[in-house]
């Protein structure tokens, strides 16, 4: 089932009343071989502020309830940043994501973790440290983000 479909009809109409761009992983590497050319690895928490920016934008048509991490997976893979993503209490493993680049020697996920930073600190009420472990860039299998929440 597509991803868009799976989504219920308020979380769809949400999505249609908002204008999107389409930018390709092409595109996207392009950008990041730009920033990490003017910037050294100070681009990284650039692209992990835009995620977060991203990430409000997605949990601003949800509501926390007992479905909330499910329905944010959706919009994740409806927006098409991963092919899949599984939301645990304290992690997160996607797969196929749009920021992954075999070309790199680092990890490449950070709008990512941005926006499952937003998503866990929307359903915790407090800030989350979220921290990539495992990266298909790299050559693992999964992506894979620990995350611990900050009680403050």
């Amino acid at each position: 089932m597509d991803s868009y479909c799976a989504l219920n009809a308020r979380d769809r109409k949400e999505e249609n009343s908002m204008k999107f761009v389409k930018i390709s992983q092409k595109e996207l590497k392009g950008m990041a071989k730009f920033y990490e050319g003017v910037m050294a690895t100070a681009y990284e928490g650039l692209f992990y502020r835009e995620g977060k920016v991203i990430g409000k934008g997605i949990i601003e048509v949800l509501d926390v309830n007992e479905d909330f991490m499910d329905r944010a997976e959706k919009l994740v893979k409806a927006r098409g940043w991963v092919e899949s993503l599984a939301l645990s209490e304290d992690s997160a493993v996607s797969e196929g994501g749009i920021e992954v680049n075999e070309d790199s020697s680092t990890k490449t996920c950070h709008r990512l973790r941005g926006i499952i930073s937003t998503i866990y600190e929307k359903k915790t009420g407090n800030m989350v440290d979220v921290k990539e472990t495992a990266c298909q860039s790299l050559g693992d299998d999964k992506c894979e983000f620990e995350v611990e929440v900050k009680g403050y």
